[in-house]
């Protein structure tokens, strides 16, 4: 392992309050994620002894969206709680670069609201969008992570596109769109993801960045 990911590896720990006496499962799982982050590059560098460049600040991001989801996924669940585990509730739960998107749908604007209330009260997001549906329960499981395939699959394919600044989710048919942007590259993945086919509409939850790499406006 080289030098700089020991060092990178040491601040993550210290960063997300990790201790040799570790206790909690938060902070288990947080450890073997940062780990699976920086440990395949460690082993890269051994078997080739090539020079490894790494975006430090895309870790760190990692980290904390990994974190704010564990959070509010216990915000949700945590604690035995039942409230959102109804057989008509069917939530979605996605965070990207501190946005925290929820999906998917509740019987009654009640428990819409309850979910609002405890995404907001939790520490470390940037913005809370909350797309739940107030109806029955509707399974479309499969076809919405079909439809997700192959909208990653086509930017996969297209070089002018840097996969990893997007992120897709796919509820009833309906597809979110979440990521820090460029204009240009935000315009490319719209009009995939508005080809594809079983689509319904798109929902642009874009942060647009200028030349200068300053966030300018959401979509």
């Amino acid at each position: 392992m080289s030098q700089d990911r020991l060092t990178a590896l040491a601040k993550l720990l210290k960063f997300s309050g990790i201790s040799r006496n570790m206790c909690g499962n938060s902070s288990k799982i947080l450890f073997l994620f940062l780990i699976t982050i920086l440990l395949p590059g460690c082993l890269s560098s051994i078997w080739t002894g090539a020079t490894l460049i790494y975006d430090r600040h895309n870790v760190y991001k990692q980290a904390s969206d990994f974190q704010l989801t564990a959070n509010a996924s216990r915000a949700l669940y945590g604690n035995g709680d039942k409230v959102f585990k109804c057989p008509d509730c069917s939530i979605d739960l996605a965070v990207f670069n501190g946005d925290i998107l929820l999906t998917g749908h509740v019987p009654t604007m009640a428990l819409r609201n309850e979910a609002q209330k405890r995404m907001m009260a939790l520490s470390g997001y940037r913005r809370l969008f909350n797309q739940l549906s107030i109806r029955q329960r509707h399974d479309s499981l499969l076809q919405d992570s079909w439809i997700t395939a192959k909208i990653r699959s086509q930017i996969l394919a297209d070089a002018s596109i840097n996969p990893k600044e997007f992120k897709i989710i796919t509820t009833d048919q309906v597809v979110y769109l979440m990521g820090d942007v460029i204009p240009s590259q935000a315009s490319r993945v719209i009009l995939i993801a508005r080809k594809t086919a079983g689509v319904k509409r798109v929902v642009k939850l874009f942060k647009y960045y200028n030349l200068s790499d300053q966030p300018t406006s959401q979509a």
